[in-house]
């Protein structure tokens, strides 16, 4: 329930990627001044996805808390990473078809975003199979945005995972 509580920020968030890709679609604004909302608006939402993981993460440092909550929360917060990175690569590619090889320009829409979410989904997790690949400095820096926060995400989770687990055996024991 309190993932529903903190999703509007980063509806919000998302909402501004769409925005951005929208823009570009009926062609109301100029390229570089969609490329540049996009960049400042994608470096901005992982910073705040960072910022909002660990200010949440130290609110529950010192109360118990149940794994799957945990697990939700981290879930939640990868999805719409990896939603969010998603649309920011499909605009980008709109603004700019050159930012990428390997995804072929279409009409359709739906496919042409599956195909970023894919993308998104192997960055994230460094899977990078390279079968789709930036083509330049601005496309590389989005892409080492979702990098690095991934990275964070992992190295997250995993430098808590011993406190998840002694919070799990204390609370088990007083079952």
């Amino acid at each position: 329930m309190l993932e529903l509580k903190i999703a509007y920020k980063y509806g919000i968030v998302i909402l501004i990627g769409i925005l951005i890709f929208l823009l570009d679609w009926y062609n109301e604004s100029g390229s570089v001044l969609n490329e540049s909302i996009l960049i400042i608006a994608g470096l901005l939402k992982s910073l705040y996805f960072i910022r909002f993981t660990f200010n949440r993460i130290k609110e529950t440092a010192h109360k118990e808390f149940i794994f799957s909550e945990f697990a939700t929360f981290i879930s939640f917060n990868i999805a719409l990473i990896v939603l969010s990175f998603a649309i920011d690569f499909n605009c980008l590619f709109r603004i700019r078809e050159t930012a990428f090889t390997g995804i072929i320009p279409t009409e359709n829409i739906i496919k042409e975003f599956i195909g970023f979410l894919y993308f998104s989904a192997s960055t994230f997790t460094t899977a990078g199979f390279g079968d789709i690949k930036p083509n330049d400095a601005i496309t590389q820096l989005f892409v080492m945005a979702e990098l690095f926060t991934g990275y964070f995400y992992t190295i997250l989770v995993i430098a808590n995972i011993m406190h998840i687990r002694n919070s799990i055996v204390r609370k088990s024991e007083k079952a």
